[in-house]
């Protein structure tokens, strides 16, 4: 698998509007994207934003990179958000929680074992 990971800056005042947009527009457009195996974006009250992406193979994980910058363009130029520093690598270690497959909640962890 492979990954990149981007950093903004931004004006803080628009943290809620990039995340709705991220959420409702972006990852929709990367979860339709060959390879696609995650993307999270984790924020900072003073503005300051990072965007990981997984996907399984470099040439999927590369088109996400461009597809990031026109969403950028398109649709952040009014919140100041900067160029990102970009990091591209493969990914050494993963992991995640799969839902449950009554409950459906990630979140909840009755069915694993307790040391």
């Amino acid at each position: 698998m492979f990954a990149s990971v981007r950093t903004y800056r931004f004006s803080p005042v628009h943290i809620a509007e990039i995340n709705e947009k991220l959420q409702e527009m972006f990852i929709p457009l990367l979860e339709q994207m060959e390879g696609f195996v995650s993307y999270s974006w984790i924020t900072t009250p003073d503005g300051q934003g990072v965007g990981v992406c997984v996907f399984r193979d470099e040439v999927g994980l590369r088109e996400s990179i461009h597809l990031a910058a026109e969403f950028r363009k398109t649709h952040f130029s009014h919140v100041g958000m900067t160029t990102p520093e970009i990091i591209i690598g493969t990914v050494g270690a993963h992991g995640h929680v799969e839902p449950h497959p009554l409950h459906g909640d990630s979140s909840k962890h009755e069915d694993r074992p307790t040391h």
